[in-house]
């Protein structure tokens, strides 16, 4: 990798660890404004209709381009390397995979947290992906992180 291209994902890892912050920083915010099930249900609202937006541009990949939905759901923003997909299926029929990495949860545990409030954050998270998916046209089945798992989410990704 140049060194260009070095510094290039070096700021696109650090760019999505601070989103995991960010992400924190609102939870925070919104429990001592509103309570604990308020605040995850509003980001939970607010990372869907986030995930739509960005959905949009995978559209073109319904209902079964799951070879060019690979690519650039997948695999993006980067090929792979920040979030380390581990395609265990890519056919005419689905996708499945596992994130073996994620910026976010690294954030998160180098935060301290611990591991339970890790999981709800990557379970709050995973409604930006429903969202874009649902944008997109397909169907997502995500089992997201929790303690004990290696690496973090699965995705099911099918037609709808």
């Amino acid at each position: 990798m140049s060194s260009d291209a070095a510094h290039l994902q070096k700021a696109l890892q650090e760019a999505n660890e601070a989103r995991g912050h960010l992400y924190l920083a609102l939870l925070r915010v919104l429990e001592r404004n509103f309570g604990h099930e308020a605040a995850v249900a509003a980001m939970r609202e607010a990372l869907r209709d986030w995930g739509r937006h960005l959905g949009q541009g995978l559209a073109r990949h319904a209902p079964g381009d799951f070879d060019g939905l690979a690519r650039d759901f997948v695999h993006a923003p980067d090929g792979g390397r920040m979030f380390q997909p581990a395609v265990h299926r890519c056919d005419s029929s689905g996708i499945d995979t596992q994130m073996m990495s994620c910026p976010l949860k690294q954030a998160w545990q180098a935060a301290g947290l611990p591991d339970a409030e890790i999981a709800l954050l990557c379970n709050v998270a995973s409604e930006a992906d429903r969202g874009a998916m649902e944008a997109a046209g397909f169907q997502l089945d995500i089992e997201t992180w929790r303690p004990g798992d290696t690496g973090c989410c699965v995705l099911r990704i099918r037609k709808r």
